[in-house]
């Protein structure tokens, strides 16, 4: 929000500070004395005369700045000009003497009137020394070239001379050299001669070898030819015999296989008879065995619907029930039996906690152990034990004997991480296990998880629909759901649920149990026997129908002091036999028909072909042969290097001009600012309060000047700077410095500086730098400075205007833009606007309610934006960056708990992850700071109250290079939870401390509500009875008066849903009716008005064991009701008194999680007069109080359902010791 500022502060504020360093004014001014603009480039800027209000929302420094005075505007409109100059004659005696010579050296010399004029005298000084060198270069030239003349004549001469001697030699060297090659060329064409000669010879010899061997080679061929075919031919011989042998041979059996097959086939025909007569008695048999089961199939059936009989029929194909004769065999996968020593003297101690891990230390457990006859272990979770039973079986699958059973044996869940499981040596006993009996029915029971596979000589036993197996669950202990009970899930998958008709196990989304209390309430509580007749009730069926491996999931509700699980075929139901094996004809096998034998194929002799050995020549190629061609050598004559002659240079005539000299000086001067680090921040922003400084610089004064009287500067200093008077003097030793009322600065040359600048007046002389120290101190500040100089000579006055350099502080208001600094240009700080740390706080989704109401167990979410975006491009000093950058939140102590503080997120507008580089306080007290933040703090202005989170950049340099300076904003996501029990309005608030300036944003609130129900009992007529008497039989209601939710709030409704425990054994619950308690209007435009019925959209579960009664709104219904929007509903519960007595009665309202609690009534019934027994009747008609209409409500309401009774009590175990 905007301050509206009440004391504004004058022009040229001052302060005693200490001193500050020097800036090198010499080097700024070298840097920067080309950037004066002229006074037609300002742009002169007015204020209106209105009231002034920081549109910041500053804490410190909060003074909105003035507009700059006149004497500002003035000097700022002379920028860059000058008035006046400075001048003096300059002679040169060299020159006077080098003219005369000049002149009589015949050179034509012209002197002119018009003087050069100069800056300084070392310019001058350099015209007159470059017009000597002039008139002293063109006499020189004068007398170069006469001589040049005469030296090229004598040259030409000479030059004439060395050229015929050189043609001379050349011609006898070019003679000499042809004789010498014509020689050698001779020479090496009688070489080349020979050599070509001798080449042919050696290849005509070669030729001559390779014919002789030719003959050779084809003469042996031809020989072995010779012998080959006759070897052929008596091989041929031998073969041709052994055919007629065997061909023989094979006609001789191919007549005794015929006769063979005559006297088999006369045999088949006599045991196809008997086998016929075998085969149709046993069909006879068959039939009569498939009639006799259909009908027990039959029987079975018409019984699925009797208590005690599985509520299908299926057929048991395993055989498996107790295995006295059976052993185990082998045990993988554990490594932590219990020693059987220390198992017995738990058991003697205590057999209960046989099965509790804490029972054993680590040195209780040994690697191996007998466990051939059963044995304990311990299983941590994930770990399988694989236990493999051997010897003897009595079991049988389709009638072929089991050879082995293999369980696993899996640890699936535990309080403990382990449990403590006992295998039997009998597999149908199965198993034990668990990991705390120490404080009884608590907690969450153990998991395991179990598979069996069997095996006979055939391989795995393998479940089909025409063969499937059925598992016993059994022994199903329960408490109640609401107490101990013992469960199985997670079946294979080729393994179902098959429920008994009129047990108490059945299957509830996956998890088979008992909800009632089967262990103590008649007639269920006697199941847990063996040869009860009434076992069924705490028992079930598993019907697998495929695979070969066969698994469940084992658990209990709570822990106990052992868990046993048989897997065994013991169904708690008859089921039916597997069906008699039909009798099977073996019939006599008839004698193999050999197969009719293929007339033999009679053998070819296999004759061999004589190849005759063919003789290749060797071939005689030689390369091409290429004489060799000599190439004679050439001569290359040379020519004569000639010498050119020079060109004699023409005659020249020189003339010159020379002219007087002055020197005149029109010093400038030039202003820069630049911050604690010697930065130039000339049009940058700055940070407010920081230290900065101006630098007044004027150029040398040149030698040749005349005595300067006085020398002084004036600056009228900006609006909202405010002067280190201390540290400015100490800098301006060379200057007295003076002040007035307004604002405007004078400084004036001392006595000592005006000595210093006439001691030599030869030579240029520095002017010493002016500066003043101080710091802007107003948000989104504009601050021009400009400097006159005044030079006094007895000649006159020269006045000179500096430049006009600017700096800027942030929180420039976006509504009203700083004017370019020269006519036509931009905005200088495009990215300046005001600084305004935000905060909103926002549901799930991201949308605002800020102002809006909340439920106590809102988490509230906070989304609050640092602000640094008007900081873009901004200069600041180590000094000011060492402040640091302050983020705190401010809550409510007495409505949010600080401590439940969860940072969701802390990110730059970049995208940056940036939590990493704050240190995060949580500030209970502001005295609990050090030092350093709470002076911090307390500087800034900021004013948290009570406790409040802070987040200090750990690295301030950084943090500023990276985001501050970049103008990056920062995000903080943050949620907080609500104290409990808090009601009212709920405020946060954020500030920021950047630079060491504080700054406060906007403050959130939301609003909790007091969460209030009434409960009322009416009776037929609609009148309050609370307190009052009830009839045995007559029909009351409970008013259940909900809560109605406001308009406008922060949140969508979840959950609007009554909870009543009725006292059931006084009161017959016997219907419903929910009324709205205001109006609304729905999406789709159906308007309910208050005191319609809304109970199609809810759904009501009643529990006639325990007297339960709840009624929730449709999900789906209460998401039409928008936020704007109030809701709020009143339940009417009718129930029939059915036995005397005191009934206190009182209902719960939940409110998307949030629970309220009703008042209490009381009604009290007194004795019958008489006992009675009571005649059932018909369920009455409810009527609402006051309505005017009766309505008609059945127990088979929609959306009434029966639950399960949640009782404690001891639970009698089964354990092998």
């Amino acid at each position: 929000m905007y301050q509206k500022i009440t004391t504004v502060n004058g022009h040229g504020f001052f302060r005693k500070s200490k001193a500050y360093g020097l800036v090198c004014g010499i080097a700024l001014f070298g840097a920067m004395v080309t950037t004066s603009v002229s006074a037609e480039e300002i742009v002169t800027e007015t204020t209106p005369a209105v009231e002034v209000v920081n549109p910041n929302p500053a804490t410190n420094l909060e003074t909105v700045q003035e507009t700059p005075s006149a004497e500002s505007l003035a000097t700022q409109a002379e920028a860059g000009q000058k008035t006046g100059e400075l001048t003096s004659p300059v002679t040169s005696t060299e020159l006077d003497q080098i003219v005369t010579d000049a002149k009589e050296a015949g050179i034509t010399v012209t002197e002119e009137s018009k003087p050069a004029v100069y800056e300084n005298l070392d310019q001058a000084q350099a015209d007159l020394t470059k017009q000597t060198d002039v008139v002293k270069e063109a006499t020189d030239k004068q007398e170069a070239n006469t001589t040049a003349i005469k030296e090229a004549t004598d040259k030409n001469a000479e030059i004439d001379r060395q050229n015929k001697a050189e043609a001379e030699r050349v011609a006898e060297y070019n003679k000499t050299g042809q004789e010498a090659v014509d020689a050698r060329n001779k020479a090496g064409q009688e070489a080349v001669d020979a050599r070509n000669a001798q080449a042919v010879a050696k290849r005509e010899s070669e030729a001559e070898a390779v014919e002789a061997r030719n003959k050779a080679g084809q003469e042996a061929v031809d020989a072995r030819n010779k012998s080959g075919q006759a070897m052929t031919d008596a091989i041929n011989k031998a073969e041709q015999e052994r055919a007629d042998l065997e061909n023989a041979r094979l006609k001789a059996e191919y007549e005794a296989e015929l006769a063979n097959i005559v006297d088999v086939e006369a045999y088949n025909a006599e045991i196809r008879k008997r086998n016929a007569e075998a085969i149709a008695k046993a069909e006879a048999d068959n039939a009569r065995l498939k009639a006799e089961y259909e009908a027990k199939k039959a029987e079975m059936q018409a019984k699925t619907k009797e208590n005690g009989y599985l509520s299908e029929v299926v057929a048991q194909s395993l055989i498996y029930k107790s295995e006295p004769n059976v052993t185990i065999g082998t045990i993988e996968g554990v490594t932590k039996f219990v020693n059987p020593e220390k198992r017995q003297e738990v058991s003697d101690a205590n057999r209960n906690l046989v099965h509790t891990v804490s029972s054993y230390s680590e040195g209780d457990y040994v690697g191996t152990v007998d466990y051939s006859n059963g044995t304990t272990f311990l299983l941590n979770v994930g770990q399988t034990a694989t236990v493999t039973y051997v010897g003897d079986f009595s079991a049988s699958a389709n009638g072929e004997k089991i050879t082995k059973v293999v369980a696993r044996y899996t640890a699936v869940a535990s309080e403990k991480g382990a449990s403590i499981v006992t295998v039997s040596k009998d597999p149908t006993e199965t198993v034990i296990f668990g990991s705390d009996a120490t404080q009884g029915f608590v907690g969450v029971g153990d998991e395991l998880h179990i598979e069996k596979t069997f095996y006979t000589a055939s391989g795995k036993v393998v479940a089909t629909k025409e063969n499937p197996i059925i598992f016993s669950i059994s022994s199903m202990n329960s408490l109640g759901e609401d107490g101990y009970f013992e469960y199985v899930k997670d079946l294979s998958s080729n393994m179902r649920f098959v429920p008994i008709t009129g047990s108490q196990v059945q299957d509830h989304d996956g998890k088979i149990y008992a909800s009632t209390s089967i262990d103590t309430i008649a007639p269920y509580s006697g199941h847990d026997s063996i040869d009860s007749p009434v076992r069924y009730y705490g028992s079930g069926a598993l019907v697998a129908e495929s695979g070969d491996t066969f698994g469940l999931t084992v658990g209990a509700s709570k822990h106990q002091t052992g868990h046993w699980f048989a897997m065994n075929t013991n169904v708690a139901a008859p089921v039916l036999p597997p069906l008699p094996p039909y009798k099977q004809i073996t019939p006599e096998q008839e004698k193999e028909v050999p197969t009719k034998p293929v007339e033999p194929t009679y053998v070819t002799p296999t004759l061999v072909t004589f190849t005759p050995e063919v003789f290749v020549p060797e071939k005689y190629n030689p390369e091409p042969f290429v004489p060799e061609v000599f190439t004679p050598e050439t001569f290359d004559p040379i020519t004569p290097k000639m010498i050119p002659r020079v060109e004699v240079p023409e005659k020249e005539t020189y003339s010159v001009s020379v002219h007087p000299v002055i020197v005149k000086q029109t010093p400038a001067n030039i202003k820069a600012v630049v911050n604690e680090d010697g930065e130039n921040v000339n049009g940058k922003l700055v940070p407010k309060g920081s230290t900065q400084t101006w630098v007044l610089t004027n150029s040398p004064l040149v030698a040749g000047r005349e005595v300067v009287t006085s020398y002084t500067m004036l600056d009228p200093l900006p609006a909202g700077f405010e002067i280190d008077r201390e540290a400015t003097a100490i800098k301006n030793t060379a200057w007295t410095v003076n002040y007035d009322e307004n604002g405007k600065t004078t400084l004036s040359a001392t006595q000592a500086t005006l000595d210093y600048l006439n001691a030599n007046r030869n030579q240029d002389v520095v002017v010493p730098v002016a500066y003043f120290v101080g710091r802007p101190i107003n948000d989104g500040g504009t601050y021009k400075n400009t400097f006159t100089t005044l030079i006094a000579t007895p000649k006159g006055e020269y006045k000179v205007v500096s430049n006009i350099p600017v700096i800027y502080t942030p929180g420039n208001d976006p509504e009203t833009p700083r004017p370019p600094h020269t006519p036509g240009g931009e905005n200088p700080t495009p990215d300046d606007n005001l600084i305004k740390p935000k905060k909103d706080v926002v549901d799930e989704k991201g949308n605002s309610i800020n102002g809006q109401s909340v439920l106590p167990n809102t988490i509230l979410n906070y989304v609050a934006e640092q602000d640094f975006d008007q900081y873009k491009g901004i200069v600041a000093s180590q000094n000011a960056i060492g402040k640091g950058f302050l983020y705190v939140d401010d809550y409510l102590d007495d409505a949010i708990d600080g401590t439940s503080l969860v940072v969701n997120s802390i990110t730059a507008a970049n995208g940056d992850d940036v939590r990493e580089l704050f240190d995060k306080i949580h500030v209970l007290s502001k005295d609990s700071l050090d030092e350093k933040l709470q002076a911090l703090i307390k500087d800034s202005g900021i004013s948290p109250v009570g406790e409040f989170y802070l987040w200090v950049a750990k690295d301030p340099e950084a943090f500023y290079k990276a985001y501050v300076q970049q103008g990056l904003d920062i995000t903080r996501n943050l949620s907080f939870k609500i104290k409990q029990d808090f009601v009212g309005t709920i405020t946060n608030q954020t500030h920021q401390v950047d630079f060491g300036n504080g700054y406060y944003g906007n403050i959130v609130t939301n609003e909790v509500p007091q969460l209030v129900v009434h409960k009322d009992v009416l009776d037929k007529d609609g009148k309050s009875i609370n307190n009052g008497t009830v009839q045995i039989g007559d029909l009351v209601t409970y008013k259940l008066e909900g809560w109605v939710i406001p308009a406008g709030r922060g949140y969508d409704i979840k959950e609007y849903r009554f909870v009543d425990l009725l006292q059931h054994s006084h009161d017959d619950y016997q219907s419903v009716v929910i009324e709205a308690k205001v109006d609304f209007t729905l999406p789709n435009g159906t308007v309910i008005k208050k005191g319609d019925d809304l109970s199609s959209y809810t759904e009501t579960v009643y529990n006639a064991q325990t007297g339960k009664f709840e009624t929730r709104f449709k999900e789906e219904f209460l998401a039409q009701i928008t936020r704007d929007q109030a809701f709020g509903a009143d339940g009417y519960i009718t129930v029939k008194r059915i036995a005397s007595g005191e009934v206190v009665n009182e209902y719960t309202l939940y409110v998307n999680g949030n629970p309220v609690i009703s008042n209490k009534v009381v009604t009290n019934t007194p004795e019958p007069p008489k006992p009675e027994t009571p005649t059932p009747q018909a369920p009455a008609k409810a009527q609402l109080p006051n309505t005017g209409d009766a309505a008609s409500y059945s127990l088979s309401i929609a959306g009434v359902v029966t639950l399960f009774t949640s009782l404690l009590g001891l639970r009698k175990r089964k354990e092998n010791e």
